[in-house]
């Protein structure tokens, strides 16, 4: 065979040469984002040995063990709802996956299935996503969360609300609605239930001195994930959490803006939703940090310093707080519940992510401007998405698998809304009012290029919308070819209507990004008090402890004990395990010291006529207020709590915590709660919360009644057991 010529050889090399070169600088092996733990390209994610490729925008291949199947392939049709598409294969499957796995909850009547979805999951769902792509399915899925006009709290901690009242949101979620589709009905529907849960709210858990909202923090309803082991139902109740407040600072907006549109008298929640925002800011920062606290033990202005990943990412979103979510904590495989973890607990919100929270602080990063951060976010997203091949609940933040939290599953109705919100809020900077849609997109120059939304419907016009370029600033926006200075789209437009948007290209200089190490904060002390010392357990790693007295620091010690204790009035200590990085424990329990003469128990059944038991009953159906009076020996200040019993349910979950009304000379002095105390149990007793009461020396007046706001979630089951009225004086 004859030998090609030289410049044929020359001329194959030059094409062998230019084809791998050409394969080398290729799109899809251009790094989108690259950490020591994995790598994202336009079209497929690594991390060591495992690796998922999108092919195209319908495809995924995942090699990651343990996986229900080693592809996902798009099946369902997804024309009716918006649809998406980029220069990054990746991005596009990963919506479409999203899209997908949120179709397959849908049933004919537009009601969510396959699974028990909760008031929370539903309202974050509508609110990262739902709301906007399908409200009709919203609007119907709502309503089923919805019994005596109010909104209906999930099973929960102590037997649900009071103690948990995230339920609130449902009437954000019901706001989102209301922005996208300006539909009246459902406004003029929905208000009504969301002023009597507000109002229900305002009773019961309303603190007029702290301008707080009491209760457990958003969500985070496994009470040893995520507060000290030794706090009780009761006194999650009497704390006060970050997200717990925002997410009724955002519900009190929703009102009012629903209010003013009906022309409602909406002075009252203005007042309340003000002192909320300013108690927020005020007594939830950290001196040493930028970021919030988790939550404020009860009464006192004593802090959890765990960040709240969610709290602090939903503050920022609805502009609640003046600091930026910047400063969030943000490990190797994303943002956790809450940081620094707790040790010698399973993983579950502890030692976790949620995508859903993940996708919270990626919107937080987008208002804040944030492209770094908002890559970092994306990246973490679409990790977790494509290489399971699925929307996980939550997977472990040490080594970002799926496998080892106490419970999780595919196809998570949250995870996949909030994987939506990343695309909708972030890289289409999608923002709703009752007035007009307004683009902000964030788009770091790593996902520079053409960002793509068709199909988007608004009110009575259908949306095709274009992104082009980089940067966190707009530089240009038309509509229909047309350039106006605002990029927003007004309510009353009807039609079809193509937007481009161009962004400025430019690297924002100078942008945070707080990332840590995986951390565990010391182990909680033990206090006990013994012939007038406080001592507590030597705690590991803690290079010393800080006392507090009536919630004031008194002492910092590397002893653990402190002898020489003076009992007179009533005084509490608690103490706090710090380690060599100053990172602190919870507190421990408080122990209360003071002499006998201060405190006297009252037999509760010694103030009816027939007494029949050695405790008494109170149910919903009784006829007449419990009345009982209190001799005071001396005029001052009193603690006035209740033993009682409440065997309705679990301590962990059910619908029957018991509320009731207090009053003092027929002034409300606020509802006594009483949680769940075990199943069957009605010879378990524990204290209820407690009320500061002003006594007149001689005697003094006192009624516990049920009013309607003190209907607990189950609506039916509402009886509990008090053996003993506890007063103490306090000065």
């Amino acid at each position: 065979m004859q030998k090609n010529p030289l410049h044929v050889r020359l001329y194959l090399a030059c094409i062998l040469f230019t084809t791998i070169l050409v394969s080398a600088c290729s799109s899809d092996n251009t790094i989108v984002f690259n950490s020591d733990e994995f790598k994202i390209y336009p079209n497929r994610i690594e991390q060591g040995e495992f690796k998922a490729v999108a092919d195209g925008s319908k495809e995924i291949t995942s090699n990651y063990p343990n996986l229900a199947s080693d592809e996902w392939k798009l099946k369902r049709k997804l024309f009716h709802y918006p649809s998406y598409e980029s220069n990054h294969d990746l991005l596009n499957a990963v919506y479409n996956l999203s899209l997908e796995e949120i179709d397959r909850k849908i049933i004919e009547d537009s009601i969510f299935l396959d699974e028990y979805i909760t008031t929370v999951e539903l309202g974050y769902s509508s609110i990262f996503s739902l709301a906007l792509i399908h409200p009709e399915v919203c609007k119907n899925s709502l309503i089923k969360r919805v019994k005596n006009d109010r909104i209906m709290q999930d099973p929960g901690t102590g037997g649900s609300w009071p103690i948990a009242s995230d339920r609130l949101l449902w009437a954000i979620a019901a706001w989102e609605v209301y922005k996208a589709t300006g539909d009246n009905d459902w406004l003029r529907k929905t208000y009504f239930i969301i002023k009597n849960s507000i109002e229900d709210d305002v009773n019961v858990i309303w603190d007029y001195h702290m301008h707080l909202f009491k209760g457990e923090a958003s969500f985070l309803n496994w009470r040893e994930q995520s507060y000290p082991a030794w706090m009780t139902p009761t006194d999650i109740y009497e704390s006060y959490s970050l997200s717990n407040q925002v997410i009724h600072f955002e519900a009190l907006q929703a009102l009012i803006n629903m209010g003013k549109l009906l022309s409602k008298d909406v002075q009252k929640y203005e007042h309340i939703s003000e002192a909320l925002k300013k108690s927020i800011n005020t007594k939830f920062r950290l001196d040493r940090n930028k970021h919030f606290a988790q939550f404020l033990y009860k009464n006192s202005n004593l802090l959890s310093e765990h960040s709240d990943g969610l709290g602090e990412s939903i503050a920022n979103i609805w502009n609640v707080s003046n600091a930026s979510a910047n400063q969030v904590p943000v490990s190797k495989f994303g943002v956790a519940c809450f940081h620094p973890q707790i040790p010698n607990i399973p993983s579950y919100h502890n030692n976790s992510i949620w995508p859903f929270v993940q996708a919270s602080w990626n919107w937080a990063a987008a208002e804040n401007g944030n492209t770094r951060a908002v890559l970092h976010g994306l990246a973490y997203s679409l990790r977790s998405s494509g290489l399971f091949l699925t929307n996980k609940k939550n997977f472990l933040m040490e080594n970002g698998d799926f496998q080892g939290t106490e419970f999780n599953k595919d196809s998570d109705l949250l995870s996949a809304s909030a994987s939506l919100s990343n695309y909708l809020h972030v890289l289409m900077g999608i923002r709703l009012t009752s007035e007009q849609m307004e683009f902000r997109p964030v788009i770091p120059r790593e996902l520079k290029g053409k960002q793509i939304l068709s199909n988007l419907k608004y009110h009575n016009a259908i949306l095709h919308v274009e992104v082009l370029g980089f940067g966190n600033k707009i530089s240009s926006f038309t509509f229909d070819g047309t350039p106006y200075r605002r990029a927003v789209v007004p309510k009353n437009i009807e039609g079809h209507h193509k937007i481009v948007i161009k962004m400025n290209n430019q690297v924002p200089a100078g942008e945070e990004l707080n990332l840590v190490d995986h951390y565990h904060s010391p182990a909680t002390p033990v206090l006990s008090y013994r012939n007038n010392e406080l001592q507590w357990n030597s705690i590991e790693n803690a290079v010393y402890y800080k006392v507090y007295q009536n919630g004031e620091l008194l002492l910092e010690t590397k002893d653990s004990y402190m002898t020489d204790v003076k009992i007179e009035e009533p005084v509490e200590y608690c103490v706090q395990a710090l380690d060599s990085n100053k990172v602190h424990s919870f507190l421990s329990k408080p122990v209360v010291l003071y002499e006998s003469k201060y405190e006297k128990h009252l037999e509760a059944e010694a103030f009816q006529t027939n007494r029949k038991s050695p405790y008494i009953v109170l149910k919903k159906t009784d006829e007449e207020p419990y009345y009982f009076q209190v001799k005071a020996p001396r005029k001052g200040t009193y603690q006035i709590s209740f033993l009682y019993a409440n065997g309705n349910g679990d301590f962990d979950n059910g619908d029957m915590c018991v509320s009731r009304s207090l009053w003092q000379n027929n002034g409300y002095l606020g509802s006594i709660v009483f949680p769940q105390r075990g199943k069957g149990n009605w010879n378990e007793y524990g204290y209820s919360n407690s009320f500061q009461a002003d006594l007149k020396k001689g005697y003094n007046f006192f009624k516990i009644s049920f009013e309607e706001f003190n209907n607990n979630m189950n609506g039916q089951g509402n009886a509990v057991r008090i053996d003993k009225i506890r007063l103490l004086r306090l000065k």
